[in-house]
């Protein structure tokens, strides 16, 4: 039995819109593993663009590589022509839309909210989404650098939050380490190259690249994070 599995992404820098990327040239992959990613909405820092009704319906795959196209040219979401079945709402609406959203799917379907900006504004969305049942899932570090306070609202809920892309280059570096510590061996010291771009830089660079190409080339790829190079 297919299991669809429905989500909101939040940022469509580089690595937002590298991840919509993926999730569409996936398609056949999933659907082996039995399972479907439902996109019922997307957001940049000024608008909203969510499917006219999130509970049946999604945004399709051509519609996600046009948001891919018009983030890539600078340009907002609401500038989105042909928005079909789907409704764009913007500033404070935005806000609001996900939350109500996250409401109806939270405790019904279930939803992810998955915040790949490089923004703290994301902050209120997500602590009031892990109180809906939301799951939540994190490429943006700044949420986890905000008050003690929001960062254990957020992490109340170890079940529901997976935050491991934003530390060690998305590898599942907390989760060893939660593993050590719970075994009752002490961390005296971590060393290692943990950051993904850089090793990419490095490696390139290693093999006489110039420093300039290899720093825009992983941009292009999305690589990087917003002002990089």
């Amino acid at each position: 039995m297919k299991k669809n599995i429905s989500l909101i992404l939040m940022g469509v820098g580089g690595v937002g819109r590298q991840l919509l990327q993926h999730i569409v040239s996936c398609r056949s992959l999933h659907a082996k593993q039995g399972i479907h990613l439902r996109v019922v909405g997307v957001s940049d820092s000024k608008s909203l663009v969510v499917a006219s009704d999130a509970f049946t319906m999604e945004l399709g795959d051509t519609f996600l590589m046009e948001v891919c196209r018009v983030k890539s040219d600078g340009a907002s979401l609401s500038t989105i022509s042909g928005c079909g079945e789907s409704k764009v709402f913007t500033n404070s609406e935005s806000t609001k839309k996900i939350i109500d959203v996250a409401a109806f799917l939270g405790k019904s379907t279930g939803l992810a909210l998955v915040d790949c900006s490089a923004s703290s504004e994301t902050i209120p969305v997500l602590t009031q989404a892990v109180d809906l049942d939301c799951c939540i899932v994190m490429a943006n570090k700044k949420p986890l650098t905000s008050t003690m306070e929001d960062y254990d609202k957020l992490i109340s809920y170890p079940r529901r939050i997976r935050h491991e892309s934003t530390v060690g280059a998305g590898l599942p570096v907390i989760a060893s380490l939660n593993r050590i510590l719970s075994s009752g061996d002490p961390v005296h010291r971590i060393i290692g190259s943990l950051s993904g771009t850089l090793g990419y830089v490095m490696s390139e660079v290693e093999d006489g690249k110039p420093l300039s190409q290899v720093v825009q080339s992983a941009k292009n790829l999305g690589y990087t994070e917003p002002g990089f190079a």
